[in-house]
C-alpha cells in the first residue's frame, strides 16, 4: 500500500529525520516502525469492524434504537446537533 502525507510540520519531519538516521533507518522505514509501535494495542477486528461498517448496517443499528430516544428537540433538529457534534473541525460528506 503507498500513501502520501502531506502538511507534515517542518519540526516533526526535522525530527523524523533525526530519528531515521539515529535508527539507521530510511524516513519510510522510521514512519512505519513509528506507525506499527502506535498501533500495537489496537487489535484487528476493532479496525475491521469499523472498516466494514455499511449504510445498511449503520441503518439497522439505528432501526434497534428506533422508540429508545427521548429528547425535547425536532428530529432534523437532533440529526443537525449529531452531525454538528461530529464534525467540529472538519468537513464531512455524510451522503452515502
Amino acid at each position: 500500500m503507498n500513501v502520501t502525507i502531506k502538511g507534515i510540520p517542518d519540526e516533526i519531519g526535522a525530527a523524523l529525520k533525526v530519528a531515521a538516521e539515529h535508527s539507521r533507518r530510511s524516513m519510510n522505514g522510521e514512519i512505519i516502525h513509528r506507525l506499527a509501535s502506535s498501533l500495537k494495542n489496537v487489535s484487528a477486528p476493532e479496525i475491521s469492524s469499523r472498516v466494514l461498517e455499511t449504510p445498511d448496517s449503520v441503518a439497522d443499528a439505528w432501526t434497534s434504537l428506533a422508540g429508545r430516544w427521548k429528547s425535547d428537540m425536532s428530529v432534523e433538529d437532533e440529526i443537525a446537533a449529531l452531525y454538528q457534534a461530529r464534525s467540529i473541525g472538519r468537513e464531512v460528506d455524510v451522503s452515502w
